[in-house]
């Protein structure tokens, strides 16, 4: 797949996201790895898996904080 045609879905998926209320991520760290993706670097499954990954270590840090 063409980085132009990767780029297209990414901001059709975001679009309709954003019609329909849904907040989108928009941290450095994963507009990188949609970045990644775009130029053919990583796969959907290993974007995934970073942005779970991410998603695990901000619980973690508002846990840490909630029991501070």
């Amino acid at each position: 797949m063409q980085n132009e045609a990767r780029r297209a879905i990414i901001s059709r998926a975001f679009s309709r996201a954003e019609k329909a209320g849904i907040p989108i991520e928009k941290s450095p760290e994963f507009e990188g790895w949609l970045e990644e993706w775009v130029r053919g670097e990583i796969d959907i499954p290993t974007l995934r898996n970073r942005y779970i990954d991410l998603l695990r270590i901000r619980d973690v840090a508002w846990r840490d904080r909630q029991n501070a």
